[in-house]
């Protein structure tokens, strides 16, 4: 068994890829919005969300981007997700 922590486990994703899957999302969603299948803004999550949601932005020529930043676990026990007020 190992000590280490989930997030130190390494699910390692490289830029490209980060900015391919990105990319590929815009794609899904183009078209596919609640306003005759544009989108007005996106939400991104700032623990890993920043950079995809920023690619998805401009994929889909979105200029509303705001942020919610989520503390979901404590170095030494796992909890609930909750969104916090910075």
């Amino acid at each position: 068994m190992s000590d280490r922590l989930p997030h130190e486990k390494g699910f390692h994703v490289s830029w490209d890829q980060m900015h391919r899957d990105s990319r590929a999302l815009a794609w899904r969603l183009d078209g596919k919005g609640p306003e005759d299948g544009g989108w007005r803004a996106i939400v991104a999550i700032t623990r890993g969300g920043m950079a995809p949601a920023m690619i998805v932005a401009r994929e889909l020529d979105v200029r509303n981007v705001d942020t919610v930043s989520v503390k979901s676990y404590h170095p030494m026990r796992w909890g609930w997700a909750r969104p916090c007020r910075c």
